[in-house]
């Protein structure tokens, strides 16, 4: 008799076995028996399935993909926790950042990172049981993935496994033979087996108490139903999984240490330079966001006298500072840091300290001590992002003419705002016809975060000009904050307009592109443009209404915002060209419409209605943030002037913004999805009268 003839008998063995052994007390199990017909097409799922997956040095290099299968839109996983090794919860964290950022533009499962205490380096049979506890009642199966997740199988076992049958047995393609515990070879004839490998799927209810083996789980799944599980494949030939024979009861190890070659893209080593603990308290947040994101973190206090130990930032982040052990005056500080840096066995991609501490070189970060406790929003900064940081110059510009009071307000605001070191020069533009209040205020006005230069023109030119020649850009590296004077800022706009801009022009590759034009500072409640007049707004809404993952993320609107926000050089040099070209009417008539059915068409002294145009022919967007209740970094107090006649309280009620406080920096990451700004293909887009379109570029 071949043995293909005594596997067949075996099979028909063990079901009848089962058969009989279920007719007690209750009746005979009945559900599971439509996996022997390799005919069978697996019934839709029905009942929730988690995922637990084992993470390890090794399997670093697939974790991406397999945790990509877990949550694309073909998976029925429902939840999934990702467990690992305590030494690689950085590296961990970052591959689940970027795949779920990757993957942003579907709904998605819930992901958790679980570590596993102490020193140990491999994940076993026993962990990866203890962890799907952790998913309780909330699911009804469970998928068990060692490191090698999905990998080496085929498309049509592979969605057997992420939409599972509603089987009561465990299921999976990999396992061992009932009776000599020898491997089973793939096949896509369902086969019984005493246990079974990862990967496969397996009722909750089996996992309340499974031992700490496979082979041990199988023996229990045996004590209830005769056989410890159920084996089919299709069309995966790798057998290499099979290996010597497993003996029942001793854990089964899933990964051990081996050397880890992968390179996770854009990690860098990042030195903090404090000089006491005092201080590198404040800025702990920043750093453990850092750490947490898989950046490597070195700390020096170089004027502490407390012996080497650790900060703590959170349960979750501790960090090790190293410490001069003495008190040093400036030069010698100096020379003790450049000293111990010498020691470091690689060079610092990005040195952070406070700006007390005398330059030596142009890559240090040097930031305000007052600054620190805002600064956790740099945390979410890539390894580009930061090693461009002294790249972008932001350039603030005041438009006013003769409203002293509202002009006051801006300032103080600008004044209170923090700037994180950066360098950011002012220009104060004024009318012909400002008035004296408004002229004197500007001469006694003092900045501190660069230069402040005064300009008046000696003829009115009215608004379209005094907006539009207010700034230009020298470089492809300027860009120019535009304020008129009934404009106030939270003390945080700073912080978003960089991480915005860091991101979006300085960072990876397939998130810059030459169709953003700004950076919104402030928050749309109303939709203007529509001929039936001015429409409320709101993005979240919207976006959750139309199924987006996140309805609380940024999004792109064609809209230019004149209440508060960033234009970028290269656009704003061709909305100058087009602007005269316009103005000169060398090719059309200034009353002709470019754009149809807008109520900017009617804007006859407003640079917005040309703006639009250069928008609308050229399919540019702008980026607006979209925080709770409409909380801003800029609010417009609607004041009369050029375009307001009067002040209702409905008007003022439909455009004032709450600004986001200093209190409430910790909102500026965690309302944005998965904590940091989406990628570029992940943000909605907006045409000019508020509705969704799709990606054009």
């Amino acid at each position: 008799m071949s043995l293909e003839h005594r596997r067949v008998l075996l099979a028909f063995f063990l079901f009848a076995l089962y058969i009989f052994y279920s007719r007690g007390d209750k009746p005979p199990e009945t559900d599971w028996t439509h996996i022997l017909d390799e005919t069978q097409v697996a019934r839709p799922h029905t009942a929730s399935l988690g995922a637990v997956l084992a993470a390890t040095r090794s399997s670093l290099p697939i974790l991406k993909d397999t945790l990509a299968s877990l949550i694309g839109p073909s998976s029925c996983v429902t939840k999934v926790l990702v467990i690992c090794p305590e030494s690689l919860v950085a590296q961990t964290r970052v591959v689940i950042q970027q795949t779920v950022r990757d993957q942003s533009n579907h709904q998605q499962p819930d992901v958790a990172l679980h570590p596993i205490p102490g020193s140990r380096s491999t994940v076993s049979a026993g962990d990866l049981f203890k962890a799907s506890a952790r998913l309780g009642t909330e699911v009804e199966r469970v998928l068990l993935l060692d490191g090698e997740g999905l990998d080496g199988l085929s498309r049509r076992t592979r969605d057997m496994l992420l939409c599972p049958t509603a089987t009561k047995l465990p299921l999976g393609p990999r396992g061992f033979d009932a009776s000599n515990h020898s491997c089973v070879a793939p096949s896509v004839n369902a086969q019984v087996a005493a246990y079974l490998l990862p990967p496969f799927t397996v009722p909750a209810t089996l996992l309340q108490d499974p031992g700490e083996s496979w082979a041990a789980m199988g023996d229990l799944v045996s004590q209830k139903y005769s056989v410890g599980g159920i084996i089919q494949s299709f069309g995966d030939e790798d057998t290499n999984y099979c290996g010597p024979p497993v003996q029942t009861q001793q854990p089964q190890v899933l990964d051990t240490q081996t050397t880890f070659d992968a390179i996770v893209d854009d990690l860098g080593l990042f030195v903090f330079l404090f000089p006491t603990l005092d201080v590198l308290q404040d800025a702990l947040p920043m750093a453990c966001a850092l750490h947490e994101a898989g950046h490597e973190i070195r700390i020096l206090l170089y004027s502490d006298t407390r012996p080497a130990s650790a900060a703590r930032g959170s349960s979750r982040c501790q960090l090790q500072y190293e410490s001069l052990r003495k008190k040093h005056d400036d030069a010698r500080a100096l020379s003790a840091i450049q000293e111990w840096l010498g020691e470091q066995d690689r060079k610092a991609d990005v040195l952070v300290t406070l700006d007390e501490l005398p330059k030596w070189t142009s890559a240090v970060i040097r930031l305000p001590r007052q600054d620190l406790a805002y600064a956790q929003w740099m945390g979410t900064l890539s390894l580009r992002e930061w090693l461009h940081w002294n790249t972008p110059r932001i350039d603030i510009s005041v438009i006013t003419q003769d409203r002293p009071q509202s002009l006051r307000r801006l300032l103080s605001s600008l004044t209170g705002a923090r700037y994180f070191g950066d360098t950011v020069n002012m220009r104060l533009n004024m009318e012909q016809s400002s008035d004296r209040d408004t002229m004197e205020m500007l001469g006694k006005y003092t900045w501190n975060h660069g230069s402040v230069s005064a300009h008046r023109r000696v003829v009115h030119a009215g608004l379209i000009t005094a907006v539009v020649e207010s700034w230009y850009p020298h470089s492809n590296d300027d860009y120019g904050l535009l304020l008129e004077d009934d404009v106030e800022l939270s003390p945080l706009f700073y912080a978003w307009v960089k991480m915005t801009i860091l991101r979006y022009r300085y960072g990876q590759e397939r998130d810059r592109t030459k169709s953003l034009f700004g950076i919104s500072l402030y928050q749309l409640k109303n939709t203007e443009l529509r001929l039936q007049g001015r429409q409320q707004f709101d993005p979240r809404k919207l976006f959750a209404e139309n199924h987006f993952p996140h309805p609380s993320t940024p999004y792109l609107s064609q809209v230019p915002c004149s209440w508060g926000a960033v234009y970028f050089p290269e656009h704003w040099r061709e909305f100058h060209d087009y602007l005269a070209e316009r103005l000169s009417q060398s090719r059309m008539r200034i009353g002709e419409n470019v754009v149809a059915d807008v109520r900017s068409n009617n804007w006859s002294r407003s640079w917005k209605k040309f703006f639009i145009e250069l928008v609308h022919l050229r399919g540019y967007v702008m980026l607006y943030p979209n925080y709770a209740d409409f909380a801003s970094f800029s609010t417009n107090h609607l004041e009369v002037g050029s375009h307001v006649k009067e002040r209702s309280r409905d008007k003022q009620k439909a455009f004032r913004r709450p600004l986001l406080e200093l209190r409430e920096v910790r909102r500026l990451v965690d309302e944005l999805p998965a904590r940091t700004l989406p990628g570029w293909r992940a943000l909605p887009v907006l045409n000019l009268t508020g509705y969704l379109v799709a990606h054009v570029f």
